[in-house]
Order: structure tokens, then sequence, then C-alpha cells
């Protein structure tokens, strides 16, 4: 487990976001900016969908219950908040709404007449149940964008089982497929990284942005609607195609080297990739030894592969990364996600940032979308619950601070939570 010196050796910052924001005091704002945002979601895929897009400039309001979104009570914990869900909510705004009163409803309602885009992950139906659905926007503001996420869709036999991504994992075939690629094992690999949340917010997050466009040509908003299992589908396009073939064609599998110290991979991919691997280590002689352009070559791969481990096993990973990297071969060694951050082109990039949930500092990575003229970057803060009730609802419905703390009193909104 890391420690808080370990992190704190690849800080950027001297305090959250103030020196990373200062890098980028000549951008415009962000693309997105003057987007409004209604999210509704909860946990990884719909968070991050609408995370990617405040960090584009977008003005996102994310719309708790009385219980928060559930991801605000996981691990790890520091003085009663989790760094997890501040990584996916940062530069979010926080409204803590009763959905089960009408007044709360209809005080949502009237926010939408001010938004942009809708986006929710619930399972299909449930917000509809309270009035919330698309129709139900779109009569209030028919410019709005609403973007569903589901497990399985807004329809059809399974639309409405429940799914997280390991349910998804196993039902869409990915963990069958990453078990094809393992040597002797038949059990499936434990699926702890959500990769269908996070590929399911990139694609809400596109179709997103797709409708945004045609909504500035047509004047119209329209619903979307992304389901995790169709975009786990749409990432095993080998693996798919290979299964309709009477005779599947074998493949090298890009396995783990075992080093003096440590793991790395090869990958030679092309024949000059494979020219320049066996020239790096000092064996040209197997071109060819191991031809990878026969028949044989899934074999030949095997045979290499045991080849370059025992050339290996005097060096450390570090060092046979180092060595093949500079002949020109594609290699990596096998890294910590915090090892990554501390490597000189992640420095280089400023790929870790701090931000701070109120408990404190803490790194995240930041955006992977980097602009060269409009501000794209991860925020420095992240919302206690319902710590915009007063702001927010102020500024886009004009209340009174009065009538905002009398439908907190009627339980219509909920008290924010202290932002320590």
């Amino acid at each position: 487990m890391t420690g808080r010196h370990d992190a704190a050796r690849i800080r950027t910052t001297n305090s959250a976001g103030e020196k990373f924001m200062s890098i980028h005091a000549h951008l415009t704002p962000g693309a997105l900016d003057g987007v409004r945002v209604l999210d509704f979601t909860g946990v990884i895929a719909g968070p991050y969908c609408t995370r990617l897009m405040a960090d584009l400039g977008a003005e996102v309001i994310k719309i708790e219950p009385p219980v928060g979104d559930l991801l605000r009570g996981a691990s790890p914990r520091r003085q009663g908040k989790t760094p997890y869900f501040g990584q996916l909510n940062a530069g979010k705004q926080s409204i803590c709404v009763d959905l089960k009163k009408p007044e709360g409803v209809e005080l949502v309602l009237q926010l939408v007449e001010k938004a942009d885009v809708a986006v929710q992950n619930f399972r299909p139906g449930v917000l509809r149940g309270f009035g919330l659905g698309f129709d139900a926007m779109k009569a209030r503001n028919p410019k709005i964008v609403y973007c569903n996420m589901s497990g399985y869709g807004q329809d059809g036999p399974a639309a409405g089982y429940s799914a997280y991504a390991p349910i998804i994992h196993a039902s869409a075939g990915l963990d069958l497929t990453m078990i094809s690629h393992q040597d002797g094992m038949e059990l499936p690999l434990n699926g702890s990284v959500p990769f269908a949340d996070y590929m399911t917010g990139v694609h809400g997050t596109t179709a997103i942005l797709a409708a945004l466009f045609r909504r500035e040509r047509t004047g119209r908003g329209e619903e979307i609607d992304i389901a995790m299992a169709d975009v786990i589908f749409n990432i095993q396009a080998y693996e798919l195609q290979e299964s309709q073939h009477d005779k599947p064609v074998p493949r090298q599998k890009y396995r783990a080297l075992r080093a003096k110290e440590g793991f790395f991979v090869v990958n030679p991919l092309s024949p000059k990739n494979f020219l320049d691997l066996v020239n790096a280590v000092g064996h040209p002689e197997w071109l060819e030894k191991y031809p990878l352009n026969t028949p044989e070559r899934v074999e030949n791969w095997g045979k290499l592969m045991n080849a370059l481990e025992e050339w290996a096993s005097s060096r450390t990973a570090t060092e046979c990364e180092q060595i093949i990297r500079e002949g020109g071969c594609p290699v990596a060694k096998f890294n910590t996600v915090l090892e990554a951050l501390q490597s000189e082109q992640s420095q280089y990039r400023k790929s870790g940032v701090e931000i701070d949930d109120g408990a404190g500092p803490f790194l995240v990575p930041n955006t992977p979308l980097r602009m060269n003229e409009s501000e794209a970057r991860i925020k420095s803060t992240v919302p206690a619950l319902g710590a915009d009730n007063h702001a927010l609802l102020s500024s886009w419905l004009e209340l009174s601070d009065g009538r905002i703390s009398e439908l907190e009193a009627e339980g219509v909104l909920c008290k924010p939570e202290p932002h320590q």
C-alpha cells in the first residue's frame, strides 16, 4: 500500500491546483464553457462522463439524493471523505434534492429549463418514474440533450437488469476473452478494474458532444442510449471476428517476461520492430532462428519469448527496457500506477496533479484531454454534498436565501454537508 510520502514525491503543486492552473493562464476558456449539465449519475460511468465535460469547461451540477452518491461511502477514506469520489467528481457543483417529494421534482424541472444536458445512469425507468424522463424534460426544454447509461440499454428483455462493470465484463464476453490470452487458466480472471464503466463514460461524452453539435444545426435536443454491453462488444473486434471462423488462426500472446528484477513486455508487431529487437539484444541470428513470417510463427514466437527471458535473466526490467527501447522496438517494464506517474514523461506532461476535497490535497491523474488553445484540465476542488444549494438555486432560479432555507427545512433539499 502506498504511503503519504510516496505520493508526495510526485506532487506537482505547492497548493492544490495552483501551479498547474498557472501554466494554463494563456488559454481561452474551455471548449464547453457555457454548457450547463445536470448530472443525476452515481458511482463511475456517469460521473466520469460528466467529469470529462467539467474538464472541458462545462458547468456540471451533480443532483444527489439525501444519502448522496453511493461512491461517497467508498474506501479509501480520510477524515470521512474518499478521494475515489473526488477523482470522479472534481470540478462539479452539488445540490441535494429529495426526488420523492413533488416539490423536489418541480425544482429540478425548473433547472432543466436552464440546462443544456441531462445525464443519468439509473436502471431504465427509475428516473422516469420520478417524472424526470426524457419526455418530461423535453416538454420543459425542447433543446435538452438527455443521455441514458445502463448495463444493457433502455429496452429489450435484459433492460431492467441491474449491472455494474464486473457483471458486464462477464456477460459481454470480456472475461473469457481475457482468459483466452492466458496459458493454462480455466477460471476467469478477477475483474477488479472497471473497464466497462470508464469506457461507457467516454462513449457517453462522445454522444453528448455529437448531440450538442447537431443541436447547433437543428435547434433540437435528443435522447441518447448508451449500453455498457454494447461498449464492451466494440472493444473485442479481433475476438469477435476470430470466433466466426471455423478454423481460427492462432496468434502470438504478448506475455510478461521475467527479468532479474521485475517484468517487461515487448511488441515487435512489424518486421522492422522484430529486426530492431534482435539487433538491440545482440542476437541478429534470431531473425532466422525464430522467423515470424512462416506458418510456425506462433510456435516460434513462444521460443523467441523464452530466449528473450533467458537474455533478461542477468538484467533488471529497467535495463531491458532501456536497451530494447534504444534499439527501436516497442517495450515497457511493468509499473504500478504510482510508478508510472513518477516517470519523466508523466512529469513533463503534468499527468499527476493535486485536488482538494476538504480533507486535504491528494494526487489524481490530470485530464487525458489536452487542447492547445482552450483550457482542458481537471479542476482542483470537489463538492461536498449539497454544498451549492444556495449559490446554484439563487443563480439559476433566482431563489432567495430564505426560500432555499425553507426548502431545506421542509426536506425538499438536504442541508449541506460541512466542507472540512
